[in-house]
C-alpha cells in the first residue's frame, strides 16, 4: 500500500471533540477517579494490549494498516502497526511517568513536548516490543504507586491539548490514553 495522505503529526483532533474532552469528559474523570482506580485502569488496559500483541506473529506486529479515525486519535496516527502503537505508548507513558514523579517533588520546569514529538519509528524490532511494553507497564505502575499526590497538589505541567495538569491529573489521564490506543490496535488487527 502506498503511504496514505494524512494530516501532519501535531494537527490534533477535531475542535468539537477536543472541547468535549477538555471541558466535560476529563474534568468529570478527574473528580470521580481515585488514584488507585486510575492505576488499576492503566494496568488493565496494558494487560489487554499485551494479550492482543501476544497473539500476533512478529510480522503481524510490524504490518501497518490504515484504520478509520477513532475518537481521541490524530489523523496522522491512522497508518500504524501494532508495534508502532505500543512504541508510542512506551514513549508517552515514560514521559508521563517522568512528569508525575517531577511534579510530585514540585519540579515544574520541565520541557514541553507536542504530539508530533511522541510519534513512533516505523523501524521497530517486533520481537522486542512486547517485552519492552510489559517492562514499561510494570515500571510505570510501581513508580506511581509510591507517589504522594497530595504533597504538591497545585504543581502542574501543560498537556499539548488539555493545558496544565497536576500529577494526579496526569495519572488519571494515563488509562484513557492507553484505551484509545488499545482500540487502535484492535482496529489494526481486524485489518491484518
Amino acid at each position: 500500500m502506498n503511504e496514505p495522505k494524512l494530516q501532519a503529526p501535531g494537527a490534533g483532533i477535531p475542535a468539537l471533540e477536543l472541547l468535549i474532552a477538555k471541558h466535560f469528559i476529563f474534568p468529570k474523570r478527574f473528580k470521580t477517579t481515585s488514584n488507585q482506580k486510575a492505576i488499576a485502569d492503566f494496568r488493565e488496559e496494558s494487560e489487554k494490549i499485551l494479550k492482543l500483541a501476544r497473539g500476533l506473529t512478529p510480522q503481524q506486529l510490524s504490518e501497518r494498516r490504515l484504520i478509520p479515525r477513532l475518537r481521541g486519535l490524530e489523523d496522522s496516527s491512522r497508518y500504524w502497526s501494532v508495534a508502532m502503537a505500543m512504541e508510542h505508548l512506551i514513549i508517552v507513558g515514560t514521559g508521563t511517568r517522568g512528569i508525575i514523579l517531577a511534579l510530585a517533588r514540585n519540579h515544574t520546569d520541565l520541557p514541553k513536548r507536542g504530539t508530533a514529538d511522541v510519534k513512533p519509528s516505523t523501524e521497530l524490532d517486533a520481537l522486542e516490543i512486547v517485552g519492552k511494553f510489559e517492562e514499561f507497564t510494570n515500571t510505570f505502575v510501581r513508580s506511581v504507586e509510591k507517589v504522594d499526590f497530595d504533597k504538591y497538589p497545585e504543581a502542574g505541567h501543560p498537556h499539548p491539548w488539555f493545558g496544565p495538569l497536576t500529577a494526579r491529573q496526569w495519572l488519571v489521564f494515563a488509562a484513557p490514553h492507553q484505551k484509545i490506543h488499545r482500540q487502535q490496535i484492535e482496529a489494526i488487527i481486524q485489518r491484518l
